[in-house]
């Protein structure tokens, strides 16, 4: 499917000098495009199924691979805080092509994070509405879950809160920096929250708090018996997210 595409590779800068990659299919005379953005530990490949199927549907889409992943510069992951700023500057790159585009963020588990933290800057009024599938309320408690259920840690913060020296005196942030869920305190950009039921890596109940800190409105879709990121398989995955799409942009 993909090599029967009109697809091609583009490139951006971020804010602080990587070379950032992404690729764009545009197989449909649309102004609906999908930015779709992927976890850690994968790079944009892990979502060409999402795409193959958003292509069905009719929409353009732009396959990134966030920084420190696949063809983008970067040394560290910072689990959506710097990802976000990097997925703004997409969203100007495709703005400056097209200025009357509608542009929908569509990102799963540390993806996820990613478009939620967007929402603490100001938006572009392109981006009509966010979907977020298995998304983490907040990085300090989901390391914290990981530590408990993994690895059987049952007071995991003296080893976060050394965590976080390093990653400060390394990176320049703290945990209270990276925290989805707050970010959305003010958000009015509609979201879709899709979450497995049995995930047991990034908790079902993350889904909740997440859902009562947006600001505007708000879908939740649960999927019994999914988990982490495989809420996918459920037969009306895609049909729901069409349908949600579809109340926001015109096809």
């Amino acid at each position: 499917w993909l090599k029967d595409c009109k697809c091609e590779d583009h490139y951006i800068n971020s804010y602080d000098g990587l070379k950032l990659h992404g690729l764009l299919i545009e197989n449909h005379k649309t102004n609906n495009y999908i930015i779709l953005v992927h976890g850690i530990w994968s790079n944009m490949k892990w979502m060409i199924p999402h795409a193959y199927d958003l292509d069905k549907l009719g929409y353009n889409i732009l396959l990134v691979d966030q920084r420190g992943s696949g063809e983008s510069e970067g040394q560290y992951y910072t689990y959506g805080l710097k990802e976000s700023f990097d997925l703004i500057n997409w969203t100007n790159y495709l703005i400056h092509k097209s200025p009357k585009i509608n542009i929908i963020y569509f990102g799963v588990s540390m993806g996820a994070a990613t478009v939620m933290m967007t929402t603490k800057n100001i938006l572009p009024k392109n981006v009509k509405c966010i979907i977020e599938d298995c998304g983490y309320s907040s990085m300090k408690d989901e390391l914290a879950e990981v530590l408990i259920n993994k690895y059987k840690i049952l007071k995991p913060y003296p080893i976060l809160n050394m965590f976080e020296t390093q990653m400060y005196t390394k990176l320049g942030f703290k945990f209270i920096d990276i925290n989805p869920a707050k970010a959305l305190n003010n958000n009015d950009i509609p979201l879709l929250i899709v979450h497995g039921e049995d995930d047991n890596f990034v908790p079902y109940k993350m889904s909740k708090i997440i859902y009562n800190n947006q600001k505007g409105y708000k879908k939740f879709y649960p999927v019994k018996g999914a988990s982490h990121a495989q809420a996918v398989l459920d037969k009306n995955y895609f049909v729901n997210i069409d349908k949600f799409i579809k109340n926001f942009v015109e096809k």
